[in-house]
């Protein structure tokens, strides 16, 4: 049985698919990071405190830490919040490319069916014109 005129196609959208799922897990990685990051940035927050006593100075560079630990957090939400743009855009990409090679797959797997119900057809003509021929020669 010969090959289906849809291999290559498959084989292309196969290849596709593979860079999107790829892209996917990347997605999914830097959305893990930035979460990861994020939960950090919240945990060194929730450790520092102002001093209760001590000079000006150590307030000053204390409320100074924090005001730092605040704007590396508004940050990292910012990375987290592209992440997720980005993971949504690579799911997006991941199943349009999944439908397109199920397609394809489809109709390469219709197009052999067919192929091998022709071959058995012809299998079955061959098989009664030599019944045929036999039972012409037994006859005879």
């Amino acid at each position: 049985m010969g090959k289906s005129r849809y291999a290559p196609l498959v084989k292309l959208k196969k290849k596709s698919l593979d860079t999107a799922e790829r892209a996917l897990i990347g997605a999914n990685n830097t959305l893990s990071s930035a979460s990861d990051k994020l939960n950090h940035a919240y945990e060194e927050l929730s450790r520092m405190s102002l001093p209760t006593k001590g000079s000006v100075g150590e307030f000053t560079q204390a409320t100074a830490m924090i005001h730092a630990q605040h704007q590396s957090i508004e940050s990292y939400q910012q990375a987290l919040q592209i992440a997720q743009e980005k993971q949504v855009q690579m799911r997006e990409r991941f199943k349009a490319a999944m439908i397109d090679f199920e397609k394809f797959k489809y109709l390469e797997v219709q197009e052999m069916n067919a192929q091998l119900k022709q071959l058995k057809d012809q299998e079955a003509k061959m098989l009664d014109e030599i019944g045929t021929m036999t039972y012409k020669r037994e006859v005879l």
